[in-house]
């Protein structure tokens, strides 16, 4: 059984676009960018498998850029979702999770805004026409 008893006391709460600075200053975590490439946001519980290195996408433009900080906040969410399913006691995980869900849905609506919707449950679906199928989908030009 993992101990998870160092996760308190270091988070941060951070209020703009940049990633980076949502992540805790601990070792214990890896930032949200950091733990999408690796798929764990947990230092302690991350195995590198073999002489595997995750890859970086090559991101060209600022859809690009959103889109990946989307990906990489809503991995960080779920991978703290699934934390808090076994220690919903700890308060700092959870006002570290509620942040990334709500930089989430702040990264979903600036994406919507300037490039259309990417769910079918989203807002900008509410019109007369089904332009859905019309758009240019999320992951069309993403190079990696």
């Amino acid at each position: 059984m993992n101990n998870y008893n160092g996760y308190y006391n270091w988070y941060q709460p951070a209020n703009y676009y940049g990633l980076e600075r949502l992540s805790p200053n601990r070792d214990n975590l890896f930032n949200p960018t950091d733990g999408f490439d690796k798929g764990n946001m947990f230092t302690n519980l991350y195995e590198q498998y073999k002489n595997f290195t995750p890859s970086k996408p090559k991101i060209t433009n600022e859809q690009e850029k959103i889109l990946y900080d989307l990906q990489a906040i809503c991995f960080a969410a779920h991978d703290l979702n699934l934390y808090l399913d076994i220690h919903p006691e700890d308060q700092s995980m959870l006002m570290l999770f509620n942040d990334y869900r709500k930089k989430a849905n702040e990264l979903t609506m600036e994406y919507e805004k300037k490039y259309g919707p990417i769910t079918v449950s989203s807002n900008q679906m509410n019109s007369n026409t089904f332009d859905w199928e019309n758009s240019p989908w999320p992951w069309e030009g993403y190079h990696v």
